[in-house]
């Protein structure tokens, strides 16, 4: 930078200031976005589409489909049995009218989530599809 700045200001006090205020704008500048980046890095957390055989395939990493279940909408008025036979069978149900599937854990800036699948059923079929994070 002091080269460029000598060969177009050639007076010495203004091509010092000129220089201190150069770096007071622009260091300001590229720790936020290398904190930007450092951040970004650190919360990404990549989403897939779901599929059938990587949801079984893949038990711990299903958490990275969650929003493509949750947004589709593609279980939504199914009946428990087409949801067997789609996803599998839940961890827990703490009644017929509500099951809960473990999606794995992922990270959480600096620590770590759990995240879950939370089905509610009226009638035998699903109105309700949830995900649930839990950050520790």
């Amino acid at each position: 930078m002091r080269w460029t700045l000598k060969r177009f200001i050639q007076n010495k006090k203004t091509r010092n200031l000129t220089s201190i205020a150069g770096t007071i704008i622009i260091a300001p500048i590229l720790y936020l976005i290398l904190i930007f980046a450092f951040f970004s890095y650190l919360f990404y957390e990549p989403q897939y589409d779901f599929e059938k055989e990587k949801w079984f395939a893949y038990k711990h990493s299903r958490h990275e489909m969650r929003d493509d279940i949750v947004e589709s909408g593609i279980l939504k008025g199914k009946t428990q049995s087409e949801i067997i036979e789609i996803i599998g069978k839940p961890e827990s149900n703490d009644s017929n009218d509500l099951w809960k599937y473990d999606l794995g854990m992922s990270g959480a800036g600096f620590g770590w989530q759990f995240n879950y699948l939370e089905l509610t059923f009226e009638n035998g079929k699903v109105t309700n599809v949830k995900k649930i994070e839990i950050v520790d």
